[in-house]
């Protein structure tokens, strides 16, 4: 363990008490071959280059020993930072069990990242659960982290002067000493560690605990990362997401039970096609060709399990499936074109080869791979669900009794709901004219993904030449124009500029100081004819 004297040897009597068979090491001079795991606890993350070298010498010396970092609840690095360290695990503001679950995951291959977590306390709570010691602790680190906040946004001004400077720099240094005081006064283990002793039967304990990065993988299998991908999309999609897009307006004609239920079968369909992929038999044949051929089949059996299969509605005076009547009237083989290579997705997880990210290899394993992948088949589900929404809304139009089952209220309207048909129809068709080959000759892609629950639109920049290529005589044309404004774009800026000096100089040269001989003359003969009277 790599830790502060007093945090290391309180958390290690912690970790130790009820667990035996740890043994921890706070001194290098005691360890005796190759470490297990290594624990580096950090007081402040503030530099997040010289933590990265420290790791990395770390490594260098035991280059087969998992690390665990552990950070305190305030730090000022993002998620994406943390998970850059080249850690096993990243665990912030962890309680004693939590931590002792992780360190049982590392040690068996397992990767943890719970990061940038949301802690809130009832106010009311803090001196009945925990005392005075605790409630004079954070109290105090409260109003030193309060200070030590606004030093750091004045200093980070550039405008600053030198005296100034060094004086905050100066007061800065003694908070600091000072936190290490009222942690050293009233239990050093409280800046990263909850307390164990916690009366779980008293109401007024108020205890809310989020990570907004939350990524556990018991072993690297290709069963484990699948489960756990399945289980971060899931959970995402479980509630009903904010549309902050201007897209996506078929899947949000569906009422809120049926979209839910549409989102959660298309990745069980999802995960039913990772599980056929992985044959031997196919798996030497191209995913996006095999993806193709199959996405009839997939839309039936998605229009059949995102309801009830026995759910029927008169028509023409007969009883009719719903499902069946859906699948017989749909167009199963349309395909979105704006989808990226679904072997970017299958090949990681099936084949466990490493993804690209900002010019890095990364493992299937690391946090990083694991996040694009879940993008990546948020994205497929969002996009499937479109198209598929669009054939039912298509069904509703010429089943009008189905409009109640699946839509809002408000499309129950035969005019509204031809309303957003065309709207629906419209938007379609502008971005296959004009926003596609703009984004192809941008090189970007759209892609659907959630955050918060809400879902946004984020662009990816990928090589996008041979699709560009593919693209029709008038798709052609937009790009031609986008390439033509920049080409031509120097040129006139350039032109205008010199016109602009131009007209600059007639005026101050030539005009003004016509002008001014003008004036001149003029003060000068009303000055001649007052002297004369």
């Amino acid at each position: 363990m790599i830790a502060p004297s007093l945090l290391g040897e309180s958390l290690a009597l912690q970790l130790t008490s009820q667990d035996n068979n740890l043994e921890i090491i706070l001194d290098k001079k005691d360890i005796n071959g190759l470490p297990k795991l290594i624990l580096f606890c950090l007081e402040e993350v503030e530099l997040s280059n010289s933590i990265r070298l420290e790791i990395l010498k770390l490594k260098e010396r035991w280059d087969q020993s998992p690390i665990l970092i552990v950070i305190p609840k305030s730090i000022k690095l993002s998620s994406a930072d943390l998970m850059t360290f080249g850690s096993e695990g990243v665990i912030q503001d962890p309680t004693i069990e939590l931590l002792r679950d992780t360190i049982k995951i590392l040690l068996g291959g397992g990767r943890v990242f719970k990061i940038n977590n949301e802690i809130n306390y009832n106010a009311n709570s803090i001196h009945n659960s925990y005392g005075l010691g605790h409630w004079l602790l954070t109290s105090g680190l409260s109003q030193i982290n309060k200070d030590l906040y606004t030093i750091d946004q004045i200093i980070g001004k550039k405008s600053i002067n030198t005296f100034y400077l060094f004086l905050l720099i100066g007061r800065k240094r003694e908070l600091l000493l000072a936190k290490k005081l009222i942690i050293w006064l009233w239990g050093p283990l409280e800046v990263l560690i909850e307390s164990p002793i916690k009366n779980t039967s008293n109401k007024n304990i108020n205890l809310i605990k989020k990570y907004s990065t939350d990524i556990t993988i018991k072993n690297i299998s290709t069963n484990e990362l699948w489960k756990v991908i399945y289980k971060r999309i899931d959970d995402r999609i479980q509630v009903d997401l904010t549309n902050s897009t201007d897209e996506l307006a078929a899947l949000y004609s569906l009422n809120k039970s049926k979209r839910i239920n549409l989102l959660k079968t298309l990745l069980q369909e999802f995960s039913i096609i990772i599980n056929k992929l992985d044959q031997k038999n196919i798996r030497e044949k191209g995913f996006d060709e095999i993806l193709q051929s199959i996405t009839p089949e997939l839309h039936a059996n998605t229009l059949r399990n995102f309801i009830d299969s026995y759910d029927s509605l008169k028509k023409n005076g007969v009883d009719v499936f719903i499902s069946e009547f859906l699948v017989q009237n749909a167009e199963l083989g349309i395909f979105d074109d704006e989808l990226p290579p679904i072997t970017l997705i299958i090949d990681p997880i099936i084949n466990n080869k490493p993804i690209l990210i900002d010019g890095e290899y990364l493992s299937i394993e690391d946090p990083r791979s694991i996040i694009q992948l879940e993008t990546f088949i948020l994205n497929w589900i969002f996009r499937t669900a479109e198209i598929i929404s669009e054939e039912i809304i298509s069904s509703c139009s010429e089943w009008p009794e189905l409009r109640k089952y699946f839509l809002n209220k408000e499309l129950v309207s035969t005019r509204e709901l031809e309303r957003k048909r065309n709207h629906i129809n419209t938007n379609n068709q502008l971005q296959n004219l004009f926003k596609k080959p703009v984004r192809l000759y941008e090189s970007k892609r759209l892609y659907f993904t959630v955050k918060k629950n809400k879902i946004e639109k984020v662009f990816i920049l990928e090589p996008r030449d041979d699709e560009l290529k593919k693209l029709d005589w008038a798709q052609r044309q937009i790009a031609f124009v986008i390439e033509l404004r920049d080409a031509l774009g120097p040129q006139v800026q350039a032109i205008i500029q010199y016109l602009g000096d131009l007209i600059v100089l007639i005026l101050t040269k030539v005009v003004g100081r016509s002008i001014g001989l003008i004036g001149r003359g003029i003060a000068q003969g009303m000055g001649r004819n007052l002297s004369k009277g």
